[in-house]
Order: C-alpha cells, then structure tokens, then sequence
C-alpha cells in the first residue's frame, strides 16, 4: 500500500515540473502591504499591485490563481494558505528520492529505523529550520504519522503517510506549485484523492491512468475540497 502512494506521489511530481501546465498551476505570493486599490506583493522576482476577492494578510505566503481582467487589473483568485512546513525543508538532512523510499519501506524495520535516524540528526542539525523539521518529525512518528522530504532534481515535496483504523492508510503530500494533496487508501481497492484547487483535480483525472496499479482500483474518487489540511504540520 505504501507502494500505492509512492507511485501516486510521483505522478504528482511530474504535474509539479511540467512546462506545459504553467499557466494553469498556482502561483506562490507573498503579500507586502495594503494599497489603496487592493495588495502589493511579490511575485517571483516583481512586485506588483493587485486586487483580491477576499482579505489577505500582510506578510503571509498564499498560493493562488492570477488572471488579468478586461481592463487590464490583475486579480487573485482561489488563495488558500501556503503551508509553513514548506518553508523549511530547503536545507533539510532528511531527503529521499521516491525509489529509494520503494527500497527502504521493504523493512520491516522501517519506523525503527526512521525514529533513530532523526535522533542522530536532530544532534547535528545545521539550521534553526532544520532542527525544527526533524524534531517534528520524531514528534509526528510518535503519533504514528511518517513525515519525509521527497527530492527530485532542484525541487522537494513532503510527504505524510497515517495507517488509520481497519484497512485505511492516510496521506498528504504538500507540494511548491499543486499545494496540498489528500489522500486515502481502502483496503487497496478504493482510491480518494483530494485537492485545493478545481484545476488541479482537472490535470489529476487526465492523468490517473498513468498510474502504476491504476487497474487494480475498484474506485478512484478525485475531489476538490480548498479547505483540506496537511495531516501533522
């Protein structure tokens, strides 16, 4: 089942670092102050100024859609919360590719492992975030959920993994550009995915097929639902 998740992970991934969905992912913001008109903010490497459907917060990270309208204003759309957790993960010591992950969920003593791991790392942590990272990572393991960095080329993603009650197994993966995806696996068979935004779950259903096992899913439900949270942040 861990296996399962991985490989939905990795087509996440590949939707994450394909030129040709650019103009339809979220875009990150960080709103600097209010103006007279609506919010100036960074975008990228410019600065400009732009309205928004609903009241942001000065100096928070927002990921959004942003489209200019007929008389040529730029309006923000769709915002939801940027998760702190991806603020610092940059010079983490805890990284993995996903086909090592496949390699190393093979042990049974997988969890053990993990829980000293980042005891060792958490004593030479190189950054505040780092530090902050690892510790609560042991703190989420300790409450069963597993909390990794997924790394692939110039770019990182994080992944929790939950086995809940019976036979569900939970996961979120949080991502730069698609945000957060929920999921949750029934007995192997029944598949549910949830994202933040309408066209994420539009670019998901073209590409589930792609799925390694996709076949043998009795259901897969992809919804959209803004309001979902990351399992441990």
């Amino acid at each position: 089942m861990i296996n399962k998740i991985l490989n939905i992970t990795q087509i996440a991934k590949k939707i994450d670092q394909q030129t040709h969905y650019n103009n339809t992912l979220p875009l990150l913001l960080q709103i600097l102050d209010k103006t007279k008109n609506g919010y100036k903010l960074k975008l990228g490497n410019n600065i400009i100024e732009a309205r928004s459907t609903k009241e942001l917060q000065i100096g928070k990270n927002y990921l959004a859609t942003i489209k200019e309208n007929k008389n040529g204003e730029i309006i923000i759309s769709n915002l939801v919360n940027r998760p702190r957790i991806l603020e610092v993960i940059k010079d983490s010591t805890l990284k993995f590719e996903i086909n090592e992950l496949k390699e190393i969920f093979k042990d049974s003593k997988f969890m053990q492992n993990l829980e000293q791991n980042l005891e060792q790392k958490i004593g030479i942590a190189n950054s505040k975030d780092d530090f902050l990272f690892l510790t609560h990572s042991l703190i989420a393991l300790n409450k069963k959920i597993i909390n990794l960095i997924i790394k692939d080329r110039n770019k990182e993603a994080v992944l929790q993994i939950k086995k809940g009650i019976k036979d569900k197994v939970e996961f979120s993966a949080i991502f730069n550009n698609l945000g957060i995806i929920n999921g949750s696996i029934y007995g192997n068979q029944t598949l549910v995915i949830k994202t933040q935004f309408n066209h994420i779950k539009k670019i998901l259903e073209s590409n589930i097929k792609k799925l390694e096992g996709y076949e043998n899913f009795d259901e897969i439900h992809i919804l959209y639902d803004e309001d979902i949270e990351i399992l441990f942040d």
